[in-house]
């Protein structure tokens, strides 16, 4: 086998490594979930649904579902868990951009995954710090989901935990995605 040739590689551990690993997949079923959602609400086939829906990056997605609620209101439980839903994943597109699309660094302070696009960066810390906030947002999703009717069962529900408490770091996005009236 050839040998990885990067340096950060021998200085995160196996469990550093597990962890992000299983973040990035969360993420990955939380955005597929909401394209599935977002299908299900234009009333698209799943071979319509891959060029239609699954191109888009979750930006579109998340404002088509609002653009698509606004002209015919969801039930009251979607709208209970889109409106939830809509602040929460500005903070986790957040931490979700950073790790996929950053080169992992090193300092005087530790490691940190720098996305040099947005010129910032979060620490390892950071990002362990929003797996609750993951979670919750997996529950957030399949409670829309559920509710839309994607499982063709009307008898199934999906119960939402109640929001965990968000990371220091988050509180501001969070906050001000919390405070618009809707995703823009």
């Amino acid at each position: 086998m050839i040998p990885p040739p990067f340096r950060f590689e021998a200085q995160l551990s196996p469990e550093e490594f597990q962890k992000i690993g299983q973040l990035s997949l969360q993420w990955s079923h939380i955005e597929n979930i909401i394209g599935t959602c977002l299908r299900v609400m234009q009333n698209l086939s799943e071979d319509e649904a891959a060029t239609k829906v699954f191109g888009l990056t979750l930006d579109q997605r998340l404002r088509k579902m609002s653009e698509l609620a606004d002209q015919k209101p969801l039930n009251l439980e979607a709208k209970a868990a889109f409106d939830e839903l809509k602040p929460v994943m500005e903070g986790i597109r957040y931490v979700r951009n950073n790790v996929a699309h950053a080169m992992v660094g090193e300092d005087d302070s530790g490691q940190f995954f720098l996305l040099r696009s947005r010129k910032r960066s979060l620490t390892k810390a950071e990002i362990f710090s929003t797996e609750e906030l993951t979670n919750y947002t997996a529950h957030l999703v399949l409670a829309l989901r559920y509710a839309l009717g994607v499982e063709n069962d009307p008898s199934r529900r999906w119960a939402m935990p109640d929001r965990p408490e968000i990371p220091e770091f988050l509180r501001s996005i969070i906050q001000a995605a919390d405070q618009r009236s809707r995703w823009v």
